[in-house]
C-alpha cells in the first residue's frame, strides 16, 4: 500500500509538472503574440506616415484578421480606414470607420472618426452632373456630426465639407433651371430657379441665379416681380459684372413698366 502511495504521488508530481510547464508556455506564446500584434500596427502606422499607404493596409488587414480583441484594434481600424482614403478609397475608408465606431465607443479616436465617416462620403461624392446620392449622405452625416460635436476641432473642416455639398446641390439645380431656359421653358425654369434661391440661400450662385430669373420673367412680361429681384440685386452685390448686367435688365424692364 505504501509504495502504491509513493507511485501515486509520484505521477501527480510529474503530471502537475507538466501542467505547469504548458501553461507557462503558453503564456508566453500569447504574450509573445500580442507583442508582435501590436508592433506590426505601430510598423503599419509608420508606413501610414511616410505616405505607403498600400502597406500599412496591407500589415492592419492582416493584424485585424489575426489579432482580434487586441486592445490595439480600434488603432488598426483606424490607420486602416486612412489608408484608404490616402489610397484614394474612400468607401472602404468609410467602412473602417463605421466598425471603429461601433466597436470602440470609448476609443480615443471616436470623434474624429465619426467626421471622417462623412468626410469620406464627401470625398465619394460624384461631380454635380451625376447622382448625388453621396453627397447628400455627406451633408446629413456632417451636420449631424457638427451637432453632437459642436466644440470638435474638426467642426470647421466638417463645415467647409458641408458648404461644398450645398454648392455642389444649387449647381445641379440651377443648371436643370438653365436646361429649362434652352427650351424656352420660362415658367418651369423660374421654378427651379427659385428652389436655389430658397434652399441654398448662402450659395456663390445666387446672384446668378437671381438675375436668370429676373430675366426669365421680364421675358414673361412678369415686369414688378423682375423690377424687385433686381433691385434686391444692386443692394446686395459688389461684384462689377452682376452690376453691370442687372442694370441691363433695369432698363429692359423700365420699358415694360
Amino acid at each position: 500500500m505504501e509504495t502504491f502511495m509513493k507511485l501515486f504521488l509520484f505521477c501527480c508530481a510529474v503530471i502537475s509538472a507538466f501542467m505547469l510547464q504548458s501553461c507557462a508556455s503558453t503564456s508566453q506564446s500569447q504574450a509573445k503574440h500580442l507583442y508582435e500584434c501590436s508592433e506590426k500596427v505601430q510598423e503599419a502606422i509608420g508606413k501610414y506616415e511616410h505616405k505607403k499607404y498600400s502597406s500599412a493596409q496591407f500589415i492592419l488587414s492582416d493584424v485585424i484578421a489575426k489579432c482580434p480583441g487586441h486592445c490595439s484594434n480600434d488603432t488598426a481600424f483606424f490607420y486602416l480606414g486612412k489608408s484608404w482614403l490616402g489610397m484614394k478609397k474612400p468607401q472602404d475608408a468609410k467602412l473602417e470607420f463605421e466598425r471603429l465606431i461601433q466597436s470602440y465607443a470609448n476609443s480615443p479616436f471616436n470623434e474624429e472618426a465619426h467626421y471622417l465617416v462623412g468626410y469620406s462620403c464627401f470625398r465619394s461624392s460624384s461631380p454635380w452632373y451625376l447622382d448625388q446620392a453621396s453627397t447628400k449622405d455627406a451633408l446629413r452625416i456632417l451636420n449631424e456630426f457638427m451637432e453632437s460635436f459642436p466644440q470638435s476641432r474638426f467642426a470647421d473642416s466638417a463645415r467647409a465639407c458641408v458648404d461644398s455639398c450645398n454648392e455642389k446641390l444649387a449647381k445641379k439645380e440651377y443648371e436643370a433651371g438653365h436646361f429649362y431656359e434652352k427650351v424656352a421653358q420660362y415658367e418651369s425654369a423660374i421654378v427651379y430657379l427659385k428652389g436655389v434661391a430658397d434652399a441654398y440661400p448662402q450659395s456663390k450662385l445666387i446672384p446668378q441665379v437671381k438675375l436668370s430669373m429676373a430675366s426669365d420673367m421680364i421675358l414673361l412680361n412678369r415686369s414688378s416681380e423682375a423690377d424687385a429681384i433686381l433691385d434686391e440685386l444692386l443692394d446686395q452685390s459688389k461684384d462689377p459684372v452682376i452690376l453691370k448686367k442687372t442694370r441691363a435688365l433695369k432698363i429692359r424692364v423700365r420699358k415694360q413698366l
